[in-house]
């Protein structure tokens, strides 16, 4: 895992001052090593940057940017192709010489060989860019998933591309305009929504997806080589289980390639346990880590996942997080933070901790709960669509008043949300974003946020994606299991996952998202996936039997999170505080929405009011610390 970063500008003398700084904002991805490489692409200058944290072939061949030696084509990539080694050996029956051993040479002369037909060839993580020499053409391309973040900025003919939104920032080459979409995505669900980031001319690059740039400056529209396969698999839930079995055990033993030392993040969880499990088979020392809190025992899991790591036989380090401990930890945490979002906090902690122990690669059991339904939305979803296609009959105040009145004596932020869900349309997409979001729409609107007025669908998402979004009402699992995919794993938890992790040099892998596992997953019809209709990702459960015992099985599903409520009236008061201040006085959203969000939180501590809360000081603290380290260069057109 690296970082990559790309500048393509009609001033020469400009680009080869935007790159460096570029490629030096993201040394954390890449402490090993770093290059630079201009070439010219048109009547433009084409600059490629990459910082290496070296995983594969530790030697000087796999460094980047990597030049063929014979086409001149060049690749600068971030991430890891599990298969390489297969791949090498087709391309050396054909010809091909290789100089070293790196996924990133296979890579670049796989795309040589195939071009974008190579994609779909590829199992593993990346983000990358690869210029072609004979057409003077350049190919950005992301996994299907989107685990590697890649994104984009243009301003004129002048265009960028980086793995984190500082790098762009730090070219000087956009002006860091704050868009008010990014804001009310990071309101309404906890973080910015693709494709739209927290400023103006930088978005996202699409996930499963490739483009072509020209030598004229052109672009040609996003490529989809990938999408959710439909639920049109034959196989019975026997097979099923069979082939989730064999198809977990593979990918686990590929995601393991490794010059350098592994570890896995074990909770209690059934995900990180079958992960943990497995690697075991295959790797002859595996160290694991926990995080516990010796004075919030009620959120620790110390004990369930010492004793699995003492049955797998793992070199097992547990870190103990004290209140003392929060102030520092998460004041770093703010300043390090590519995009403000409530989560990620858990990951930068245990990340720290990790690397600090000697680990650069690590094993995390996310994907689980998207594919094989382990969010409680897989159960709530299906169910209330199904009520309110049989009372779409009524008007929807009175559906609003009935749901009010069945809500009376729970919590405000219950309440709303509740009745946000009772009016919303019957459709499983409008359910599923209620079901997900932080705020109800009459709390944006105290904001000064308004979905119409910001282009965005009434769900606060960008309408083209939405519309787009394969959603299969006859399906109703596995529409769920796409939208959690899509937006709440894909636009929360892998950016953070690999901001946070990268923070600390650590590459964290996810071989439960291994294309061969998700293919069969989406493939697989709801009914088979989840025949018993509870949200208990019963396919993970009829695969490993043996991995999981009654303990964990039985325990109540809780995820791997920080007393970040209890902190915020505690520890972190005055920084939380100072981040809420500093979002009032930027006058970007409404003052006295901001307040009632945080008189909410303090009267109803352990409600989900925190969160919104919480996202207010965080926003406040990243806009604070952008508008201080904007650069003042000159903006190229």
């Amino acid at each position: 895992m690296c970082g990559i970063a790309g500048v393509i500008c009609q001033d020469g003398g400009i680009a080869r001052l935007a790159l460096p700084a570029m490629v030096d904002a993201q040394r954390h991805r890449g402490p090993d090593g770093g290059g630079e490489h201009y070439l010219t692409m048109g009547d433009a200058t084409l600059g490629l940057g990459h910082r290496r944290l070296s995983i594969i072939d530790l030697s000087a061949q796999g460094a980047q940017p990597m030049v063929h030696p014979h086409t001149g084509d060049v690749l600068v990539y971030n991430g890891e192709i599990y298969n390489y080694r297969d791949l090498k050996e087709e391309l050396s029956a054909g010809g091909t010489v290789f100089l070293g051993d790196s996924d990133s040479e296979v890579l670049l002369h796989a795309l040589v060989e195939w071009g974008p037909r190579a994609l779909s060839r590829l199992q593993g993580m990346f983000a990358f860019a690869f210029y072609r020499a004979a057409t003077g053409e350049m190919m950005l391309a992301r996994d299907p998933l989107g685990i590697k973040p890649l994104y984009v900025g243009r301003r004129g003919r002048t265009f960028v591309f980086a793995s984190e939104v500082r790098a762009i920032l730090a070219s000087g080459l956009l002006e860091p305009q704050i868009d008010p979409r990014g804001i009310a995505g990071l309101f309404s669900y906890g973080a910015c929504q693709h494709p739209y980031t927290m400023f103006r001319n930088i978005r996202s690059f699409p996930a499963g997806a490739w483009q072509m740039l020209t030598a004229r400056g052109e672009e040609e529209p996003p490529v989809h080589y990938w999408s959710p396969p439909r639920p049109e698999s034959h196989l019975s839930r026997s097979e099923a289980v069979e082939a989730v079995r064999g198809t977990l055990e593979a990918s686990v033993r590929d995601h393991l390639v490794s010059d350098v030392p592994v570890g896995v993040f074990l909770s209690s969880g059934l995900d990180s346990t079958i992960v943990a499990g497995l690697a075991a088979r295959h790797a002859s020392t595996l160290r694991s880590f926990t995080v516990g809190f010796a004075e919030n025992p009620d959120l620790s899991e110390l004990e369930l996942a010492g004793d699995t790591a003492r049955r797998f036989g793992l070199d097992h380090t547990e870190i103990r997080i004290e209140s003392a401990d929060a102030i520092a930890t998460t004041e770093a945490w703010l300043g390090a933070i590519d995009m403000p979002s409530i989560d990620g906090l858990n990951v930068y902690v245990i990340s720290k901790a990790v690397r600090e122990h000697g680990i650069t690669v690590a094993l995390s059991g996310q994907g689980g709960d998207e594919l094989f339904g382990g969010y409680s939305s897989f159960v709530d979803v299906p169910r209330l669509y199904r009520m309110l296609r049989h009372a779409s009959w009524l008007p929807a105040p009175k559906r609003r008043r009935l749901a009010e009145l069945l809500s009376a004596g729970k919590p405000a932020a219950f309440r709303a949300k509740a009745a946000a869900l009772a009016e919303s349309g019957a459709d499983l997409t409008s359910l599923y974003t209620h079901r997900r979001r932080l705020m109800a729409p009459a709390q944006m609107n105290a904001l000064g946020l308004d979905a119409r007025w910001l282009g965005l669908d009434e769900n606060f998402l960008d309408p083209e994606e939405m519309e787009a979004m394969p959603v299969n009402p006859r399906d109703p699992i596995w529409s769920v299991g796409l939208l959690e995919s899509r937006l709440y794993m894909g636009n929360m938890l892998l950016r953070d996952g690999d901001a946070d992790g990268m923070a600390h040099s650590l590459e964290i892998r996810v071989p439960l998202l291994d294309r061969r596992l998700v293919d069969l997953a989406f493939g697989l019809p709801g009914r088979v996936r989840l025949p018993n209709g509870r949200a208990d990702k019963h396919m993970l459960r009829a695969a490993m039997p043996d991995l999981l015992r009654p303990e964990l099985l039985n325990q109540p599903k809780h995820g791997f999170t920080l007393p970040i409520r209890r902190w915020m009236l505690g520890p972190l008061a005055e920084s939380c505080r100072s981040g809420f201040e500093h979002l009032r006085a930027s006058g970007l959203v409404e003052a006295e929405g901001l307040e009632a969000l945080w008189s909410t939180f303090v009267a109803e501590p352990e409600s989900p009011a925190w969160s919104r809360a919480f996202a207010c000081c965080v926003l406040g603290h990243y806009l604070r610390r952008t508008a201080r380290t904007s650069p003042a260069r000159e903006y190229a057109s």
